[in-house]
């Protein structure tokens, strides 16, 4: 015995199928990521910190050049700059997060106070890759302090992105500077 649906029945079930592809893409549409410091941060406690605060430059690419033309043509990239902070004792204190585009100008700040980060914890800071305002010379300035013997946190980025059916994908530390910017 065959089973058959006809005509009727096969145009229903796309109709079904297609209606819940449509609804559930739509439905479920979230707001864009830009970082996990809500669920992750807790406020630091005042007095916490006894070093006098570390502050880290990290390079971050929101786009590429590629160089496949004679026309300058590139490429968006989403960047995740994730702080992980390697003590397994002792929490670190993440003072201010900010990030900056190509010519030096800031573009937001993630934190609105200064936030504590557990022993083992990690927080992300995310650019989605719609969101070009830092160019290709982006960077993030992190500052960061804890107690006096505490391990200094690692603090990288990571892109991605996509140009035909090539991936791109690649990493970059952040970095220890001297000067400070404006408070």
């Amino acid at each position: 015995m065959r089973w058959q649906i006809g005509w009727q029945g096969m145009l229903l079930a796309i109709l079904l199928f297609g209606g819940g592809l449509f609804l559930g893409s739509y439905r479920f549409r979230a707001e864009p990521t830009h970082s996990t410091a809500g669920e992750r941060l807790q406020p630091a406690p005042a007095g916490s910190a006894t070093t006098d605060g570390t502050i880290v430059y990290v390079p971050v690419y929101s786009s590429l050049y590629l160089g496949m033309s004679t026309r300058a043509q590139t490429v968006d990239l989403a960047a995740t700059v994730s702080v992980r902070n390697t003590s397994s004792v002792h929490p670190i204190t993440l003072q201010w997060v900010r990030y900056y585009d190509s010519t030096g100008k800031q573009v937001r700040d993630y934190l609105d106070k200064p936030a504590a980060l557990p022993p083992l914890g990690s927080v992300e800071f995310v650019i989605q890759r719609s969101d070009a305002a830092g160019g290709p010379g982006a960077n993030f300035l992190i500052r960061w302090e804890g107690p006096a013997n505490v391990d200094e946190p690692l603090i990288e980025a990571v892109m991605f992105g996509q140009s035909g059916n090539a991936g791109v994908s690649f990493t970059s530390r952040g970095q220890v500077v001297k000067s400070a910017p404006r408070e």
